[in-house]
């Protein structure tokens, strides 16, 4: 987890959070397939990047860069937020449980 950590900028930590929020109401949603909740995540990850970015645009050279670090930020906090959620599920189905030999 630490070498994936080590590329999300601080600037979009709190991506990260508001991803597995996001995932966990889509969970909560019947008709919504639990297969899809990663690639939504996704999704959401790179248009909320890319709008960060571009609120900042005025440090970037160009647009290409700009949304160039939207998209691999975005797709970044995504894949750390369904870690979180696996990790978290994986700790809650554990407990009380003798750990595997």
């Amino acid at each position: 987890m630490e070498e994936l950590t080590q590329y999300i900028k601080a600037d979009f930590a709190v991506l990260v959070a508001v991803l597995y929020c996001i995932g966990r109401g889509l969970k909560a949603i019947q008709r919504f397939p639990n297969q899809f909740i990663p690639l939504a995540l996704t999704f959401c990850g790179i248009g909320l990047a890319c709008l960060s970015v571009v609120s900042r645009y005025a440090s970037y050279g160009n647009w290409a860069a700009a949304l160039f670090e939207g998209v691999v930020q975005g797709v970044l906090c995504a894949g750390m937020s369904v870690y979180l959620n696996e990790v978290i599920a994986h700790c809650s189905s554990n407990k009380g449980n003798n750990p595997p030999k």
